[in-house]
Parts: C-alpha cells; structure tokens; sequence
C-alpha cells in the first residue's frame, strides 16, 4: 500500500499539534472516539520526532501484533525491522526496531533488568480505559521514573477514559479530543429486562436476536458472550441453523493460539457469525462486520483475600464497554447494535469498568515493585491505589513465601521467582523442582496450571488417571501422549496441549538457566512432594469420606465431582472458585496420613487447647497433632473445667468469630462498616486479630458460658478498645441506617466488593432528590428501589438521574399493576409512604 493511497481519519489533521507538545517534552492524553486511528496513525508519526525508540502497550497479544502488520502495511515497512512486536512466545524486533508494540505484562518484566528503560524515549499506553494491572503498574513505575528525573515521555489513549483525573495525576498535562470516524450507528434496546445469569432463555433469546439481526445483513455479524463456556454453548445452539445457511461460525477468546485469532480478524467468502468475548471490544478491526449482538455481560475474576483463591464473577458490562462494543458495528460500514437490555437497565449500568487492581491477587504487581527498590508500597505512585486489605495480603503472602523480607524488601529467592513468567506460587513449584532435581515436572505442573484446562469439562476424563488420586497426575499422562504422539485424546484440543507444551518447554528452558544458582536436595520423582512443598497452606484434611474437607486455615472447601481425588484423607487444593460459604476445588492432589507426617515432620506441633462442641454443649480439654493449625488427628477429648474455660473462653470466641457474628447481627452489621472502611481509607489498615481477643476479654470477664458473652452488646466492647479515630469515623461516615422521607430509618448494606446499598419502596423516597453519599461524600448509596410487593423495580445510584429518565417508564408499568397507590408525576411533590400507610 502506497502512503497516498492511505484513508485520511481523524487523528491525522492533529498529528502536528501532538509533535509539538512532545517536542517540549510534555506527557500527553489523549482521547480518540473509535475509528479515529490513534493506533495505527500515530505511533509512527511520533517515532520520526523521538530520538529513541517508542513503545507501545496493548492489553492483548492480538492487538500488539495486529497493530504492527497494520503499520508495517501503511507505512510501507518490515516487521521486525522498523516495527515490531514482543508478546509471550513471540519476539518479532531487531536492533534496528524503533517502533515496538508489546503486551502490558512485558513492560515490567523487561524493567527488572532495565530499570530505566534504556534507549526508551516514549511509552504510549494504549487502550487505557481496560485498566489491566500490568498497565496501572507500568503507569506508576513510569511516573516515578518522571519525578527521579529521567526524560521520557508518557501518552495516554483511550476512546472512553476520564481524561482530566489521568491528566491531573501526569502533572495537569494538555488533553487532545478527536472524533472518531464513526459509520451511522443504529443502536437497539430489547423492551424487557436484562437476564442476568447464562440460563436456557438467555440463550433463546440470544438466538432470536441473531436470526433477526442476519436476516437484515449480509455483512459479518459480532456477538458479545461473558466467556469461553458461553461461547462454546451457543456455538453448538446454532451450528445446525448456520450451516443452513452457509454462515462460518467463528469463536474469538484469549485462549486461542495467536493464529487463530488473527484469522477471526479477517473477512471469509461466507457470511460469519464471530461470538467473542471483551477481547474483540477496541484496538482492533474485525474486518467485515456491521452488526454487533451486546448480551451486556461479561465474567471477571475476583480475588478473595480471606482464602487466597480466587472467584468468576458474572455481571453487567460498564456504560464505557457498551459504547466500546457497539461502536464496533460502525467501522467500515453503517451498522446495528442490538443491546440485550432494556433502555432502564443501564441505570444500573456502571460508568466504567473496576480496574484489576482493585480486585486482583497483588502478590505478582508488589514484588516487581520491591525489584525496583519500592518497599513502602502505600506510598507508590499508584494511579487508583488498591486497598489497603489487598496490599496487606500480598504483602503477608510474599513474606510467607520468602520472596520479602520483614522491611518489604526483596529478597534473593524472590528475585528468583521473578525470572519467570508466572504468577508467584508457580515460580516456586518451579524452584521447589530445581531445589529437588525435577525440574521437567515441575515446569510441566507450572504450565498445566498456569493456562487453560487441556481437559473438557464433560465428565469425559473421568476414566483417566483412575487410582492416581490426582488431579494433575492425569493431565500429566495427557501432555505426554501428546509429546510422544502428537496425537489428542477425544478429552482434550490440540490447541489447549499446544499451549501448555509451549509453555512448559518456556519454564524449563528458563529453569535450567537458573539451576546452578539454586542448592539442591536430595533428587525425587515423586511429584506429589513437589506440590506439597510449594502448596503446604492449601493442604485440607477430608471431613469423614464426603467430598468436603477443612484447610490451613479453617476455609471449608468441596471437591467437585470431576476430581480424581475419591479416598485420600489429605490433598492440596491446586486450585478453587470461591462461593459464599466454601472453596469448590476441582483440580487437587490427594495423600494418605503417612505421607503428611513424614513430608511436613518439622513442622508438626502437638496442641492442647479448650474448645466448645455445639452437638454435646460443653466444653472440653482436646490434644492433636497440628500442621499450620490443620488438626491431622481427631483429637481426645476430655471435659474442660471450669476455671480453664474462663481462662481460655475469649481465645475460643476469638478463633470462632465467624460464628459470633452469625449469631449476634448487631456486632456483624457493625463488622461489615469496619472492614469496608479499612478497604477504602489507609489510614485504618490496622491488624484487628488481637482487638477482636481485647474485646473477648472484657466481655467474657468471669463467664463460663459462651452463649451468655454472645448476648450481649458486643458492639460496646468492640467500640471500646478499636482505635477511637476509626470508631467516629464509622459512626459519622458510615451509618448504620439513615433515615429516609417516609421516616423509615433503612438500613445500609456495607458488600466486600461493590458501593453500599439499601432496600427500599420507592413510596417511602418520594421528595428524595439527591443521593445520600458516605465516606466524606465520596461514595453514593445504591438505592434498591422496591415495589409495593417489596420486589426490585430498578437499581439506581444517581436517584436525580432516576426521577428524571427512568420513574416515567416505571410509573407506567406501577400504575397498572397497583392503580391504588399514589403515582405522582413529579416525585418531588409525592408524599412518601411507610409500610403502605400515609405518613400523618
């Protein structure tokens, strides 16, 4: 292609004025509507004003290596030459490269070994508004690298980002706006509700939307699924009807190999119907399409602090991503979005997404940062700074670990864990099978965990591995078939074991580098030791022969029932999905009792304690052997006297406070505002562990009896030995309850992961026209709005945005469903109503 021959678009015409500003060596952000060509215009512009080479970060493979054929095509260049790429498995650069297009997570790896990123003289953070954590990590070490002086510059894009808080928090830098170059875009709303959950009738109607979006087009269509079960579910619903049709059904996720995906992009002599998740939402083109199928969810992962395990969460999509997907439609031709919600559910609808590192394991992010000379990890530069309760639990993690030492300072082991690719727990099973000689095992155990199950979840690998007792031992057998043979069992995808012996042959290679470094232990082949080395604090004890168990820890876990795991008494829970109540584990590793004492045989402890056995209602003397606190043994048992259960009553309380709390809702509702301030103001990152055995104390004085201590006013001892600053600014800043117009005094709900909330009639918040705030006014109260059969109507957060654009619709449908109550047109002047009744 000849640059005359190029399409003029948007950014061109600001390409100047963006020099200029990087000639006085100024950061810039930028924000550029879709289709604007930020990605593909600008790059190689800048790089003929920079003396050093540009980088740029993309959130995905695809992306990072789309974008460069795309310019390389423009521009007239070789890939590898004047631009290239770098992402996992794939390096496409030479010295001469100017221009590199890379994955955020690379940007970190590659300042381990280059902190100041040498001969680096522009970062452009692409696509900024995804907020991955590499890309908020390479913000802050990026901003730092800024205030000790170093001269780079920083760029930020996005189509949809809050530009004047980035833009503030890069030193009040200039933003540029450009249009994008948007087709005419058509967008449609479904007249009923979301459906919120992947039942059969979500997928009807998902269907029903498809043949009626495909009998208007002739052009590619795009739908928009939560995750890879999704896509593979409605791709089996419609295969007979496509294949009637002559349409290619194309699946586009993360976890296909790099070629596939790359294929997804371009345009087939047949009409296709390309089910993706949020990867195909920005950066790149999908050539062809011209509808777009929004079910307006997506699945993210959430890390429970509690447990260490993580948990899928299913829900809506942002505002920001809607925009992003439909915007897709109207690339090259003009297009239709078909919205699976109703125009009213999008004032339940955030305005952007929760960025990752707000809901991710930190431990990886917090021991770059230590490589790079930050132990204070409060103070770093952060754009949006985690929670201090995440912070402290990847901090305690890596300190168990031995990766940090007790000034958060790392240590040589973690620098070791930091030569690989991986997350923090798989580069020590890595380093566990170099310590004992096998090192083949453990890399392929890394890489068997670290990607995408390489078996289906049908039931059909239940036959594999019979009597092994793990999980991972049968996935083992698997990828050496494949090894041996090239040939895959009907239990498994030839792309799934591709990756995974990629990935392991990567381990590996990068482990033997690091071999003679490390002593070594006597050699094993037993892989069983490996894993409980490196998973010690995920060991569980099985509860009789049920498939639940107990771990390090007191977490309550089940196995799933496509575990292999059937009779061993002990296992490591290799990996879990967190519930509300327990951890369900479907891969694991099973031992018997003989192993566990001979493994873990200086770590064992033998206990002496009181505790309370709710079945026989009294207390007793127990003894056991403890790993961690796991009781390996059923203890003896014998009755407690009564000067030792006084003596030993608040330690008991303390270690069953989940049960207190089930038991007392006035401490729990109390326990649930203190723990939400602690996540949302560092200043209160206190340890609460002995606070909680303080308050036990003075409200167990001279009991014996663990009901009578559970009855009283909890709160009052609580309140009176936590610190007093944190206890007012619980009772001034996040209520209990406030009261609304019907003089209903509602209580607020305090959730780990979400903005308060109450549940209200809406009756009782007529005259109500501004949302209550807490936390000094920062965070709004969601307000559950009810009907009067006290089921949810609408969720809202902004209820002035409510009165205004969404109470007229619901007003229809209220008066015809309850034409005896009052529906005034104008809530302002509505009266509000308790329990059904008029306020006197």
């Amino acid at each position: 292609m000849s640059k005359n021959d190029l399409l003029a678009l948007p950014i061109d015409s600001f390409i100047p004025e963006i020099e200029k500003h990087f000639a006085l060596g100024l950061n810039l952000v930028i924000t550029a509507a879709p289709g604007a060509g930020k990605t593909t215009r600008l790059p190689p512009a800048l790089t003929k004003v920079s003396k050093g080479k540009v980088l740029v970060l993309e959130p995905r493979r695809m992306a990072a290596i789309a974008a460069a054929h795309r310019i390389a095509e423009e521009q007239g260049w070789q890939v590898g030459e004047e631009i290239g790429y770098q992402v996992r498995f794939a390096n496409k650069t030479s010295a001469k490269t100017k221009l590199i297009f890379m994955t955020e997570a690379l940007l970190a790896r590659q300042m381990i070994d280059d902190p100041e990123l040498s001969g680096v003289e522009l970062v452009i953070l692409d696509e900024f508004h995804e907020r991955s954590a590499h890309v908020d990590l390479a913000l802050g070490l990026l901003k730092e690298l800024q205030d000790l002086g170093r001269d780079i510059k920083i760029l930020v894009m996005s189509a949809t980002l809050e530009a004047d808080k980035i833009a503030s928090f890069l030193g009040g830098c200039p933003v540029i706006q450009v249009p994008g170059k948007l087709f005419e875009l058509d967008v449609r709303h479904q007249k009923t509700a979301q459906v919120l959950q992947t039942t059969p009738h979500f997928y009807d109607q998902l269907f029903q939307t498809l043949k009626e979006a495909q009998s208007q087009t002739s052009h590619d269509i795009l739908v928009f699924l939560p995750g890879v079960g999704e896509i593979d579910r409605a791709s089996q619903m419609i295969e007979s009807w496509a294949a009637g049709k002559n349409i290619e059904v194309v699946p586009l996720h993360g976890s296909l190999n790099l070629d596939d995906q790359r294929k997804a992009l371009k345009k087939s002599s047949r009409q296709r119907v390309i089910l993706s998740t949020n990867i195909a939402e920005s950066s790149v083109t999908i050539d062809g399409v011209n509808t777009v199928i929004d079910s307006g969810l997506a699945k993210n992962m959430k890390q429970d602090h509690r447990t260490g395990f993580s948990r899928l969460e299913l829900g809506r999509i942002s505002i920001s991503s809607a925009i992003q997907r439909a915007g897709r439609a109207a690339r090259q031709f003009p297009g239709v979005s078909y919205r699976l919600w109703s125009k009213h559910d999008e004032l339940a609808f955030g305005k952007s997404e929760t960025p990752e590192i707000q809901r991710i394991d930190l431990s990886e992010s917090l021991l770059f940062l230590s490589a790079q000379g930050v132990s204070d990890f409060n103070s770093f530069s952060w754009f949006e700074k985690p929670t201090a309760v995440a912070i402290q639990s990847a901090i305690q993690f890596l300190k168990i670990s031995g990766a940090l030492n007790e000034q958060n300072q790392i240590t040589e082991l973690g620098r070791q864990m930091l030569h690989f690719p991986l997350p923090i727990r798989l580069a020590k099973l890595t380093l566990v099978g170099i310590e004992y000689q096998n090192i083949s095992a453990a890399a392929e155990m890394a890489a068997l965990l670290q990607e995408r199950d390489i078996l289906r979840r049908d039931g059909s690998q239940a036959f594999l591995g019979d009597g092994l007792e793990s999980d991972l031992a049968a996935r083992l057998e698997v990828l050496d078939h494949f090894r041996k043979t090239k040939r895959v069992p009907r239990e498994s995808s030839f792309m799934a074991l591709q990756t995974v012996d990629q990935s392991a042959r990567q381990i590996e290679s990068l482990a033997q580098k690091l071999a003679s470094k490390i002593s070594k232990k006597e050699k094993t082949d037993d892989e069983r030791l490996l894993l409980a080395k490196t998973f010690a604090d995920r060991l569980c004890r099985r509860r009789g022969k049920s498939e639940r168990a107990l771990m390090v820890g007191g977490r309550g876990v089940k196995l799933s029932q496509e575990s292999l795991v059937k009779n061993s008494e002990f296992f490591v829970a290799l990996n879990g999905m967190d519930a509300d109540a327990e951890t369900t584990v479907s891969i694991a590793c099973g031992f018997d009792k003989n192993f566990v004492l001979e493994t873990f045989k200086n770590e064992i402890e033998k206990i002496k304690d009181i505790t309370f056995i709710e079945e026989k209602g009294q207390f007793f003397t127990r003894e056991y052997r403890s790993l961690y606190g796991l009781a390996l043994d059923e203890p003896s048992l014998t009755p407690a006297s009564s000067q030792d259960i006084t003596d030993q009553l608040p330690q008991i309380l303390a270690t069953r406070f989940d049960m207190v709390l089930k038991s007392n809702e006035d401490l729990a509702r109390w326990w649930a505002r203190l723990e939400f301030l602690k996540r949302h103001d560092s200043q209160f990152a206190f340890e609460t562990k002995n606070l909680i055995q303080e308050a036990f104390t003075q409200a167990a004085m001279g009991e014996t009896k663990m009901q009578t201590v559970m009855e009283k006013d909890l709160v009052f001892f609580f309140e009176n030995v936590f610190p007093s600053d944190a206890v007012q600014t619980l009772r001034k800043e996040l209520p209990d309850k406030i009261e609304v117009p019907s003089g209903s005094k509602i209580q607020i709900h305090y959730p780990e992961d979400k903005n308060p909330y109450l549940e209200v009639r809406i009756q009782e918040v007529f005259g109500m026209m501004q949302t209550p705030k807490v936390l000094n006014g920062k965070l709004p109260v969601t307000f559950h709005l009810l009907g009067p059969n006290f089921r949810p109507v609408q969720v809202t957060s902004d209820l002035e945005s409510f009165w205004k654009n969404g109470y007229p619709e619901v007003r229809k449908e209220l008066r015809l469903k309850y034409p005896k109550h009052q529906w005034p047109e104008d809530p302002a002047d509505g009266t509000p109503e308790a329990k059904g009744r008029r306020r006197q």
